[in-house]
């Protein structure tokens, strides 16, 4: 006799689809958002014609051009294509503060019970794709204005405190939180500080250049 065979067994054996909470229909929708996004990114292309290609070529071009007669490093110091500091300040203080309030935010919604996206995960993943893409976006931005730094880390605690203050949560956790954002606001300036004196210092970092010469942060 053979004997009895045992029963196989898997990982996948004790969950039930529904507790994945995928919802499909919300995935296909966001398939075709992203086609959409592509299909117009192509058109305003077309009617751009060659500007981004020249842009891209020019400030490549002189970017190289240092790097030969210069030695190496002194890319960083090429100011071809750059905008204003003020630009990139603000830029990168808004993509921070999307991400400062995303984060914390749709996470809340997601595992709250009554949350209006509980446990809706794609939406919440979504979410935090977004949050990556502007905290990038915020990091590249700050190295090209380093001396907007501490002025965006005191907005930021002191908007994050100013949140709380007017708050319904409770006393004790509300506390809490403001008393975390006011040291951000002050501890965080303090320790960033000395990136003022960075403010009139052209380094563009090998990182940065792409995304420079790709998007409109840089001058055509």
């Amino acid at each position: 006799m053979i004997g009895r065979v045992p029963r196989h067994t898997s990982l996948g054996d004790g969950v039930e689809p529904g507790d994945l909470f995928v919802f499909i229909p919300g995935a296909l929708a966001g398939g075709f958002i992203i086609s959409v996004g592509l299909l117009i990114g192509d058109a305003i292309r077309k009617l751009r014609g060659d500007a981004g290609i020249e842009r891209r070529v020019r400030h490549s071009g002189a970017a190289i051009a240092d790097e030969v007669r210069e030695g190496g490093g002194a890319s960083r110091r090429t100011e071809s294509g750059l905008r204003p500091r003020a630009v990139y300040g603000v830029v990168s203080g808004i993509s921070f503060a999307l991400v400062v309030l995303v984060v914390p935010g749709a996470t809340w919604n997601f595992l709250n019970p009554d949350g209006y996206i509980q446990n809706v995960g794609w939406i919440w993943a979504v979410s935090m794709l977004l949050v990556i893409g502007f905290l990038v976006l915020g990091v590249n931005t700050i190295r090209l204005a380093p001396g907007w730094l501490p002025g965006i880390i005191a907005a930021l605690g002191a908007g994050f405190a100013l949140r709380f203050v007017f708050g319904s949560e409770l006393a004790v956790n509300r506390t809490v939180l403001i008393v975390f954002g006011l040291l951000v606001a002050i501890v965080g300036p303090a320790l960033t500080w000395r990136m003022r004196g960075r403010s009139h210092r052209t380094d563009v970092p090998p990182s940065v250049r792409p995304i420079l010469t790709r998007t409109p942060l840089s001058r055509p």
